[in-house]
């Protein structure tokens, strides 16, 4: 708070960065897929269409695959509030139903940062495959407790399309505020940084960013490194770390059911040695 009053222009600058990075790279690829994916939602929920462990998962995985950030969370949330998955069953959903929308990693990282659609399409494929693992695993070796009939009665909603547009417009809103937010203190950071230290590397430049915000971290990385060989390793492994601003939506959103962050936290660290080590040997 201190830097932001005193940093008013700087404060300024990462702003307008975090809302450009939010304008240009998410919200034409994130928008209509998480309309979709919540419409999808709220007509499941409306159709009380929630009756066993792998049942839920499997519909949950797919609402949040195709959603993107943090629409796997919100739906665990939404979910858990109305008990119609466990709280265990949903924290661990939480570490298991987490990747980028698939236009995101085609679109964003593959076509527009490593030039190459085919690319984003393995990136996909990779992050899903690990997943998935992580599903299988969940349903064979951790016990869940039994639903009851209970658990399956659906609240009435009177229109899953614009309660899904109504849910689409609070997960942009999250979004696009711990964007700006975080963009504007990697941008300060870096500047009192540089004040102290008379400069610092452009390596480090990437790394406050990408601890910060993904997108952001993915923008730097491409306008300082886009032509270095170590760049498409480099995008893979911001990819896969997600930043902070990811993991704060998703913290919001588990708060707000009373989820436990445990299985997230060691899901995530497993799944970000797992995709980097299978990306580095198979495609770089």
């Amino acid at each position: 708070m201190t830097l932001f009053i005193f940093m008013p222009g700087i404060a300024h600058q990462g702003a307008q960065l975090g809302l450009q990075v939010f304008l240009k790279r998410l919200l034409p690829y994130l928008l209509p897929y998480l309309v979709v994916s919540q419409w999808l939602l709220y007509e499941l929920y409306k159709k009380n269409k929630w009756q066993s462990h792998v049942g839920n998962s499997i519909k949950v995985y797919a609402i949040g695959a195709f959603g993107g950030f943090p629409t796997g969370a919100a739906t665990i949330s939404t979910l858990s509030q109305a008990s119609m998955i466990s709280k265990r069953h949903a924290s661990h959903l939480l570490g298991i139903c987490h990747a980028p929308s698939p236009m995101f990693v085609v679109g964003v990282v593959g076509s527009q940062f490593l030039l190459s659609a085919n690319t984003g399409i393995l990136l996909m494929v990779i992050l899903h495959t690990i997943n998935l693992l992580f599903l299988v695993f969940l349903h064979v070796f951790v016990p869940l407790p039994t639903i009851s009939k209970n658990d399956s009665i659906a609240k009435p909603v009177t229109s899953p399309l614009s309660e899904g547009i109504h849910q689409a417009a609070s997960i942009l809103l999250l979004v696009a505020t711990t964007v700006v937010f975080f963009t504007t203190v990697s941008t300060v950071i870096r500047e009192i940084m540089g004040m102290v230290f008379n400069g610092i590397p452009h390596q480090v430049t990437v790394f406050i960013y990408s601890l910060f915000e993904m997108t952001a971290g993915l923008e730097i990385a491409y306008q300082l490194f886009n032509m270095s060989t170590f760049f498409p390793i480099l995008a893979v492994i911001i990819l896969s770390f997600n930043g902070l601003s990811i993991h704060m939506q998703i913290m919001v959103l588990a708060k707000t059911a009373k989820l436990s962050l445990r299985p997230y936290v060691v899901y995530r660290l497993i799944h970000f040695l797992l995709f980097v080590g299978s990306c580095y040997v198979l495609l770089f």
